[in-house]
């Protein structure tokens, strides 16, 4: 608005209705600029100046009109999330990674393309479109941590010789962002910790397995025969990541074992043989080294290991003889 007057200054206010103006600029001791916020109820209101220490009241000075109601507000009905990597799930979203997030909306009077969209969430925003990519954080914790993004979707149309806005009711998707990296590594090196430790039960060194993975069960044989063969000589196991973890849902992994994210480890371990068997004596010591790939799957929108496979080299410490080993 524009306001002519008298003895204005440079310290101006303005209130309209009650509603205080902003963006106030003085031209002159006689003409000011002002913005004028939105006012709850329509109808005439007071214009008041305070300037220099003094109050002028222009009484009923400015009218607030509502919209008729005839236009009605957009409406949004779903958020679609699709992820970077192929084939990743609905509502999965990984540390530092750009998702792709689609507003499915309507306006009886205004094409969606006409729309602007207001996204919100951590992270960042690219755009006020319908579509818009999704920045996500560098970090989370815990992880995996949900995280909610939220979109309103606004209208501007004119009426008479006003011009309005209306904003849809906000609508929301919670998506659960992970480090896969970090957890498929942490619930591996847990894994093969556990299996080392003859002292651990078979179902405590799976508790991060699957259920519906038959990778589970052949790990499930490949402990119990360890510990009916073995003693682990734990405080000598040594275990070393392989980073990169290889995400690709539904893909293939070492030994062309099925997953969505496929790791490796080195691993180092010493070991007794509780009693003899057809080319070894109860007691007799020996060493192994190689590399163990595990997979994993994401159920449920939490990962879970899927299977486990052993290629490396025995060595008898007595007499140096070696032997190609897998499991």
């Amino acid at each position: 608005m524009t306001l002519n007057g008298a003895n204005f200054a440079s310290d101006a206010t303005l209130l309209v209705g009650g509603i205080v103006a902003t963006n106030v600029v003085v031209q002159s001791s006689t003409v000011l600029t002002a913005a004028v916020g939105a006012k709850a109820a329509a109808g005439p209101a007071d214009v008041i100046v305070t300037s220099n220490g003094h109050s002028a009241t222009l009484s009923r000075a400015f009218t607030f009109v509502a919209p008729t109601g005839n236009n009605q507000p957009p409406v949004v009905r779903s958020i679609r999330s699709v992820g970077s990597r192929p084939g990743a799930p609905p509502g999965f979203a990984d540390i530092n990674d750009t998702v792709t997030l689609t507003a499915d909306a309507a306006d009886a009077e205004t094409p969606v393309s006409a729309l602007t969209f207001l996204w919100t969430g951590p992270g960042t925003f690219a755009g006020t479109t319908a579509t818009t990519s999704w920045h996500l954080p560098a970090s989370v914790s815990p992880a995996p941590s949900p995280a909610t993004v939220t979109v309103t979707a606004v209208e501007t149309y004119a009426e008479g010789k006003l011009t309005h806005t209306q904003t849809s009711e906000p609508k929301s998707l919670v998506m659960q962002v992970h480090d896969s990296q970090k957890e498929i590594l942490d619930m591996g090196e847990d894994f093969l910790t556990l299996f080392s430790n003859s002292s651990v039960t078979t179902s405590q060194v799976l508790h991060n397995f699957s259920t519906s993975c038959a990778g589970r069960d052949a790990e499930a044989n490949d402990t119990n025969g360890n510990r009916a063969r073995y003693a682990e000589d734990f405080p000598k196991f040594r275990i070393t990541r392989h980073t990169p973890v290889l995400i690709q849902f539904g893909g293939r992994c070492q030994f062309n074992e099925s997953g969505d994210a496929c790791s490796a480890f080195d691993v180092h371990w010493e070991v007794t043989y509780i009693k003899a068997d057809a080319t070894h004596y109860g007691g007799e010591h020996e060493t192994t080294d190689g590399t163990d790939y595990v997979t994993a799957v994401l159920e449920n929108n939490q990962w879970r290991l899927c299977s486990s496979r052993f290629s490396g080299v025995s060595t008898n410490p007595l007499t140096g003889e070696t032997r190609l080993v897998s499991w």
